[in-house]
């Protein structure tokens, strides 16, 4: 049975088919994985007791809601720490990369047409997405050509690998702090009543992204980091 006393990173391990309810009630899973479901529902509009009654329905029933979400975390759970790291490089590197340029393109193209009626909002949204696209970036490059490469290199791991893996997380709760901005910018992407066919697809590429971002440093922080420092 799921409790206020679980982390987020326990339930999503167990129950990765809770991710959709967790998304929808913007919870942070990923970053703040360690934090107990008291502590993740504080300062949010969620109540702690019906959240937990949902929790415990979707993990009795344990239904795919999301096939390929479950399918990838509980794949991942049984992969060696090699396997892991080679997983991240070849699924997420390369779905992002594709992801953010994609959205880059259409973020610029709806600046532009949309720019005399949402200027202010589609001004700042650009500049944070800009920043965001430019540390990930960084970030996968600093995983795949130094950290990684030392992970592999080292089993067990020694303490200047280990010091490594803690600027990865760090580089994670950036991200999603600049995320979290975005939310808050765009009222968890709700269009605007003139919005166009491109405005929503940027909107509809940008979630995507994010989804896929939050799955992504849930496994690194929740399963690959912990197993690689218990090595030690």
């Amino acid at each position: 049975m799921i409790t206020k006393e679980n982390t987020f990173a326990d339930v999503v391990k167990q129950y990765p088919q809770t991710i959709r309810l967790l998304n929808d009630l913007h919870l942070d899973y990923c970053c703040g994985g360690d934090h107990t479901l008291s502590q993740g529902v504080v300062g949010k509009d969620v109540n702690l007791d019906e959240l937990l009654t949902q929790l415990n329905a979707i993990a009795e029933k344990a239904q795919n809601q999301d096939g390929s979400t479950v399918a990838s975390i509980d794949d991942f759970k049984n992969l060696s720490i090699l396997d892991m790291l080679d997983s991240l490089e070849q699924t997420h590197h390369v779905t992002e990369r594709e992801q953010m340029a994609s959205v880059e393109q259409l973020l610029n193209k709806i600046l532009i047409v949309h720019y005399p009626h949402h200027g202010e909002l589609l001004t700042k949204l650009h500049s944070l997405y800009a920043h965001l696209k430019a540390e990930l970036e960084e970030h996968f490059a600093k995983e795949e050509r130094l950290v990684f490469p030392l992970m592999r290199a080292n089993m067990p791991p020694d303490q200047a690998t280990i010091a490594y893996v803690k600027t990865l997380e760090n580089e994670h709760s950036a991200a999603g702090d600049i995320i979290k901005e975005i939310q808050a910018l765009t009222d968890n992407f709700t269009l605007p009543e003139d919005a166009c066919l491109t405005y929503t697809q940027t909107y509809k590429e940008m979630e995507a992204l994010f989804d896929d971002i939050f799955i992504h440093i849930f496994k690194e922080n929740s399963i690959l980091f912990p197993e690689y420092e218990e090595l030690t």
